[in-house]
């Protein structure tokens, strides 16, 4: 059994931000019915990287062909990889919400399901007449997620946000990167998507557990942004408290001495090592592993304190040292040595040869009705009396484009077949 078994989302979110919350609950067990149209589709359905070919044998509902794109090769919104990935164990739906008729439809959807979320901008779903009153009036135990960029409330609740804003917004951006006078080097990913997400599930969590316990639905307001601000908490303490500014450091260790600490370039293309001596013990291994140079015997690096002052130059001579080693030769080398040492890993890295990861099998292989068989991320926990795992209810990846139509409007939705004709005519499904 799953832990969410006989709960049903419906999904009205889209890019990472938002679909990752629905993922994880999917994950437990939830029936998660992910509504889209052709369109407007996902932006992650158009990204690569793309199965490196079509599986004739397409469910038929999913075979949308696109043409005229630029991204080569892109002949089908089925086959994107952060798509399939980030939408694991959903069923999914084609739905018109620009028509009436849509969300006459929608609103039905509604009455047989426990959770509506959505990451529209703020007044999307008010302008559609779908605001939590109306969602309330039609299942009065509705729970409503919203999750916009900025809220619900204040000035900015009409702007459009993405991960990398909101990471600026939130002092997440300026914190990183190497110190003054170079400029903040930001995060290179969109952390406040799975950010974002990941509280996007625990408010939908809280709520399908204050429903069990009381019965009655709620509205959340989830923004992307205040999580991130949540995250600069120390920093904000700080100013608070001691007047300090936040000031970026870098690879060097924020929170106490500890030297070396860094990364440093391998043999190889963009190949590089952490190591973090926090120890004597561990920087009297090191130096014995580097083979007692005569520069590691020099007062300026004798003690902690003094390594500390000289981090620029004892940073040069530890790389000066490193730039020729297998990244990987090199790490089981230190460990072995007990310092703390390891590779900076690609995501080929992870994906082929990370032992940990292959034993957790953090990537487990899912059907798909287009692409075949393809390994996704599964969820970073699991349990010991319950079915938990991103196939989800499905026990497949992401959905092909309106792959679930014949379930939600013929099961679910009881819709004759005629009112499916004309409704496919009309452009509504």
């Amino acid at each position: 059994m799953r832990p969410l078994e006989g709960v049903r989302i419906a999904d009205l979110t889209w890019l990472l931000a938002g679909a990752g919350g629905p993922r994880l609950l999917a994950s437990l067990g939830a029936e998660v019915i992910r509504i889209e149209w052709r369109d407007r589709l996902d932006f992650l359905r158009y990204m690569p990287p793309f199965a490196p070919q079509k599986n004739e044998n397409a469910a038929k509902a999913g075979a949308l062909e696109l043409s005229g794109l630029s991204q080569e090769g892109l002949k089908s919104v089925n086959r994107a990889g952060y798509f399939n990935d980030i939408n694991a164990g959903k069923k999914g739906v084609s739905l018109n919400m620009a028509h009436p008729k849509g969300r006459e439809l929608f609103k039905r959807l509604v009455a047989v399901s426990d959770v509506v979320v959505e990451a529209f901008t703020a007044e999307t779903m008010r302008k559609w007449g779908l605001g939590y009153e109306t969602l309330k009036a039609i299942k009065s135990d509705i729970i409503y997620i919203q999750q916009p960029g900025w809220g619900y409330k204040g000035p900015y609740v009409k702007f459009a946000s993405y991960g990398p804003i909101a990471q600026a917004v939130s002092g997440l951006t300026e914190q990183s990167g190497l110190p003054a006078p170079y400029p903040p080097a930001g995060w290179g990913f969109s952390y406040m998507d799975w950010s974002g997400a990941y509280y996007c599930a625990i408010t939908m969590l809280c709520a399908i557990y204050h429903k069990k316990r009381t019965g009655k639905g709620q509205y959340i307001d989830c923004s992307q942004v205040e999580p991130g601000i949540y995250m600069t908490g120390t920093a904000v303490l700080d100013h608070l408290v001691n007047g300090r500014h936040s000031q970026r450091t870098g690879n060097r260790s924020p929170a106490k001495l500890v030297a070396p600490h860094g990364a440093y370039h391998c043999a190889g293309n963009d190949r590089w090592i952490a190591i973090a001596v926090t120890t004597a013990e561990e920087w009297a291994a090191l130096v014995r592993e580097m083979g007692n140079p005569t520069w590691a015997q020099h007062e300026q690096f004798a003690t902690l304190a003094a390594r500390g002052q000289n981090q620029d130059e004892l940073d040069r001579l530890i790389g000066a040292w490193t730039t020729d080693k297998e990244p990987f030769a090199l790490q089981a080398r230190l460990q072995k040595a007990g310092v703390p040492a390891g590779v900076c890993q690609t995501a080929q890295d992870r994906v082929e040869r990370d032992p940990q990861l292959q034993h957790l099998k953090w990537l487990i292989p899912l059907s798909h009705s287009e692409i075949g068989t393809w390994p996704v991320k599964d969820v970073p926990f699991h349990f010991t009396n319950a079915t938990v795992n991103q196939g989800g209810p499905t026990e497949r990846a992401a959905p092909c484009y309106g792959e679930d139509n014949d379930y939600v409007y013929d099961e679910l939705l009881k819709l004759t077949k005629q009112e499916r004709t004309e409704l496919e005519k009309e452009g509504i499904i």
